[in-house]
């Protein structure tokens, strides 16, 4: 299997004297190329300090993390904002959609901020796949929360990133469209071999990963 994405050994501190906190403690992890992942754990054990150290947002204070095997965490920021553009899809909680866009403005935008134009065919195939080509010219204001969430699923899919990193992503939505959001990810790792990390407090949204990783107290626990 081909190795996308790796940590070894990170570390994360904030804060100092009585207010320390440990938020990750020698984490080693590795993704293949078209796994589904889901990382579990209660609120604050450190899996939000580890997705952003993952999507190169933020610097641990120890360890080294290789994206398709290049060490990002020293690299200048016009390199880094390119890697995080072209490398790394992002899913929010929040969907992050400009409400100003129609649902197909917001699936190629990052296409454009990249200067490239969209493959209309491409973009309305990855449309119909999540069940929301009916959705194109609705602003998110006039989708539901679940088509909103998978307008944010197309638009990190769009540039075929090395992985897409989700962070509590079904966390606004009703247990129904979550089992559906949960499916499409499933089936979008398959379907286009694309590697996804997933971070969840939930283990029945974890159970639809192909595997799950257990966090406890800023360390890996098991998985």
């Amino acid at each position: 299997m081909q190795t996308i994405l790796k940590a070894e050994q990170i570390s994360k501190t904030y804060g100092n004297g009585k207010a320390l906190v440990h938020a990750l403690i020698s984490c080693s992890l590795a993704f293949d190329k078209g796994e589904f992942v889901a990382i579990v754990g209660k609120s604050g054990c450190g899996k939000s300090t580890l997705l952003r150290i993952l999507g190169t947002l933020d610097v641990p204070d120890t360890g080294s993390v290789l994206l398709d095997g290049e060490d990002v965490l020293h690299l200048p920021d016009r390199r880094l904002s390119e890697i995080r553009r072209r490398k790394i899809g992002f899913i929010y909680q929040d969907y992050s959609l400009f409400p100003e866009y129609t649902a197909y403005e917001n699936i190629i935008l990052p296409l454009h901020l990249d200067g490239r134009r969209e493959e209309k065919d491409a973009v309305m195939e990855i449309m119909e796949t999540l069940g929301i080509a009916s959705c194109k010219e609705k602003f998110p204001s006039e989708m539901s929360g679940g088509e909103q969430q998978r307008t944010a699923i197309a638009r990190a899919l769009i540039l075929s990133p090395s992985v897409i990193l989700a962070d509590e992503p079904t966390g606004n939505l009703d247990a129904e469209n979550a089992k559906e959001v949960v499916c499409l990810l499933n089936r979008a790792s398959r379907q286009y071999r694309q590697t996804i990390l997933m971070v969840t407090h939930d283990r029945q949204t974890a159970d639809y990963a192909d595997r799950i990783l257990h966090m406890r107290d800023g360390k890996i626990t098991s998985g």
